[in-house]
């Protein structure tokens, strides 16, 4: 047996000292007691296992260049593709990231990961002041990447380009390493001044004042490695885009992750703290007893569906969608909720008829649950090709509550007729990849629920990068006073 939580033992120092203080009701310390070994939640390992999972992932590079403190994208260039990384993390959390900064050298911040609280702290501990190199090198950051130990296909990159112009060299790079790059244009034509930490406009060696542009070998870098180039727009429509671009061009990796599954004990001494409790302070008429037989077979109800409920949780953990499908029918007091993770699970399956079919039973004013129903809902209706049907119940979904996903399907049933009239898109007629259909279990983690069905984020931690990884990144410095 171990406990989840064995620093709320401290707390049994308290009941220690209240059991020798009281003498009165020395019964009252041992039920604080047992509740604190409750709160510390003993449990036990039932299984541990390896699963199997599907995943597209990429490498984001992110220039942290001095040329990236540009106010062309507001705030700046640096701050925009943050925002963006994050939105992008955000909206495709079934994807594997790892993160990377680069000037004139680059370095690792964050191993391929799908946590994304994870990477977001990483974008977060960034501090640009630190950073002493102020050039670019893509040819560093290609050559590096072709080396790592990790492997790279799939190249996100933001930057502005820098004043790189050896294209011929980097598509070469590039092709050599097998990688190809998704350009994000972190930079607009017209470009901007560079200023100081002052806010006094930087000048060349001549005296000119320095206007720094979007370097204009991005698009063919990106197109000649196999990529697509994305000129920025906005935080939530660039990363639309990146994400699109990435499915489209992307293999998905196979991998293993392990997985252990606990049958918690808890309520053990919460139960025995409570009865201790009751026959204390409770005195129960002679009457009531005639109650017994019925709370005893109420109780023997509720511990089935307990038991059933567990054993479905247990089996969709070790990706047995029909075994728990199975369990989830045996619950005899069925609630919307367990109904709606019936109908997940038959939709996993592949059951499509059989999910819509239960879905359009389900009623509920609940509209957290509700858009959850519509949205798997049109989901199976896109599988069995109803799609004017699939259209209207995502259309009620998205009255209730906007999300992304749902607006990414719709988009796509609505945008069918268009593409057959329209020349399909250049990566789409070469790689012959289509976006999928976004699922419920696609929805950001790092999002969580409270009590009343709201959304609330998950709190963040600020991470300050060491000096060594930024000693890493000014590794070669020689005072680049004038990179520009």
């Amino acid at each position: 047996m171990t406990l989840l939580y064995p620093y709320m033992l401290l707390l049994l120092a308290a009941p220690l000292y209240l059991y020798r203080l009281d003498s009165s009701q020395k019964r009252m310390p041992i039920v604080l007691a047992l509740m604190i070994v409750a709160l510390s939640r003993p449990a036990v390992m039932r299984h541990e296992h390896s699963k199997a999972m599907e995943a597209t992932e990429a490498v984001i590079a992110l220039d942290l260049s001095y040329s990236m403190r540009a106010d062309d994208i507001v705030p700046s260039r640096l701050e925009a593709a943050k925002a963006t990384i994050k939105k992008l993390i955000a909206s495709t959390p079934q994807n594997r990231y790892a993160l990377f900064g680069f000037t004139t050298n680059p370095l690792i911040l964050a191993p391929y990961t799908s946590d994304g609280l994870l990477l977001e702290e990483a974008i977060d501990a960034i501090d640009a002041d630190n950073i002493l190199t102020k050039g670019t090198s893509l040819l560093k950051l290609l050559r590096y990447l072709g080396k790592a130990k990790i492997p790279v296909k799939n190249l996100i990159l933001f930057t502005d380009g820098g004043d790189a112009h050896e294209v011929d060299a980097l598509v070469r790079a590039a092709k050599n390493a097998g990688i190809r790059i998704i350009a994000v244009g972190m930079a607009t034509c017209r470009g901007a001044m560079l200023k100081d930490s002052y806010g006094k406009s930087l000048k060349d060696s001549s005296g000119a004042l320095v206007v720094t542009r979007l370097n204009p070998i991005l698009p063919r870098l990106a197109r000649e490695s196999g990529g697509l180039f994305i000129p920025w727009r906005s935080i939530s429509e660039t990363a639309s885009d990146v994400a699109a671009a990435l499915e489209a061009i992307a293999e998905k990796a196979r991998f293993s992750q392990r997985e252990a599954g606990y049958l918690e004990l808890y309520w053990i001494p919460l139960l025995a703290a409570l009865l201790l409790f009751f026959v204390t302070f409770v005195k129960v008429p002679r009457k009531l007893l005639l109650l017994l037989p019925f709370i005893a077979q109420s109780g023997e109800a509720f511990w089935l569906d307990w038991y059933h409920i567990d054993r479905a949780h247990s089996a969709y953990a070790r990706g047995a969608y029909e075994e728990a499908a199975e369990a989830f029918s045996a619950v005899r007091h069925k609630t919307i909720q367990s109904e709606f993770n019936r109908a997940l699970l038959l939709y996993r399956e592949g059951k499509y008829r059989e999910t819509i079919t239960l879905l359009e039973r389900l009623k509920t004013r609940d509209p957290v649950l509700k858009e959850k129903i519509l949205f798997l809902l049109g989901n199976a209706l896109v599988r069995t090709k109803r799609y004017s049907r699939a259209a209207a119940v995502y259309q009620q979904a998205l009255a209730l509550k906007e999300d992304a996903a749902v607006l990414h399907n719709l988009q796509l049933i609505l945008g069918k007729k268009e593409q057959k009239k329209r020349k399909p898109p250049v990566f789409k007629k070469k790689h012959g990849k289509k976006r999928g259909v976004a699922t419920a279990a696609q929805k950001p983690k790092s999002q969580t629920k409270t009590a009343q069905g709201r959304v609330k984020e998950a709190p963040k931690k600020r991470r300050i990068l060491g000096y060594k990884a930024y000693e890493l990144i000014n590794k070669g410095y020689i005072d680049e006073k004038r990179p520009w």
